[in-house]
């Protein structure tokens, strides 16, 4: 299984990254992780749009979901032709916000039908219930986020990833994330920016590398961050709390689970 970062950014995409997304490639299946803004263009320099077996949803932020506009766009006038519809799992919920979002984009001739439904095969997810896509077996977990929003352990090839979205520190994440082989976990906060409430939805690098620590996550990659924040003082943080190996996340970063 190997994992790509197409955008690591928080918020914001940061210069010449992009927001949360992530390419999961395993079997030549491809399972996208969250698509932020500017993601598409950082996508396609990895694969073609149609190649992507199926995407899956943490919440509906639009820092994790505002790109399935132009990926919609690509997957109905990129040259080369239509093809089939592709799998896209929201979370509870998703079907009416990608409804209420389509009919602010479905002007002229593309009025009197679904937009979103003419490129994508959309469902929901049920969080309690683990499902297969592909060589995929993927089972969720809620965060504390603002909003709903689920973690994902994603299992193929006898290897696992945890992808923890974006969350507060919280006690379930250690559980969820235990032993495996690879965690991307969010670092919004800086170091003296945990504990007030309204950063009470993300973490620190600290924060994240204690969880991996008491996980017994093997490899660490570090997400969600502002380019602001100096990257030597947040390896120097997670380097506190955290042993095993750090990646932090940017777009073209590659990492085999």
């Amino acid at each position: 299984m190997k994992m790509t970062v197409i955008g690591g950014s928080a918020a914001c995409p940061n210069p010449g990254d992009a927001g949360s997304s992530y390419l999961i490639t395993h079997d030549r299946f491809s399972l996208l992780l969250d698509c932020g803004p500017d993601s598409i263009s950082k996508l396609r320099q990895q694969t073609r749009l149609r190649d992507i077996g199926a995407v899956v949803i943490s919440h509906l932020h639009s820092d994790h979901t505002l790109d399935l506009v132009p990926f919609r766009y690509g997957l109905r006038y990129i040259p080369g032709g239509r093809g089939e519809r592709i799998p896209l799992w929201m979370p509870p919920g998703g079907r009416a916000f990608l409804d209420q979002l389509g009919r602010v984009f479905a002007l002229g001739g593309e009025a009197n039908e679904p937009f979103f439904d003419t490129e994508f095969a959309i469902d929901e997810y049920e969080p309690d219930m683990p499902f297969v896509v592909g060589p995929y077996s993927i089972s969720f977990m809620p965060t504390r986020h603002f909003i709903d929003c689920w973690a994902m352990r994603i299992r193929a090839g006898g290897r696992d990833l945890a992808y923890l979205a974006d969350s507060a520190p919280i006690d379930a994440l250690v559980d969820f994330a235990r032993d495996a082989d690879l965690a991307i976990c969010e670092a919004t906060l800086p170091i003296d920016g945990a504990g007030s409430p309204e950063n009470s939805g993300h973490m620190t690098s600290a924060q994240a590398g204690e969880i991996a620590q008491r996980a017994g996550v093997r490899h660490l990659v570090l997400t969600h961050r502002w380019a602001e924040h100096d990257i030597e003082e947040s390896v120097r943080e997670v380097r506190a709390t955290f042993a095993g190996a750090v990646t932090i996340a940017a777009s073209g970063v590659q990492v085999i689970v």
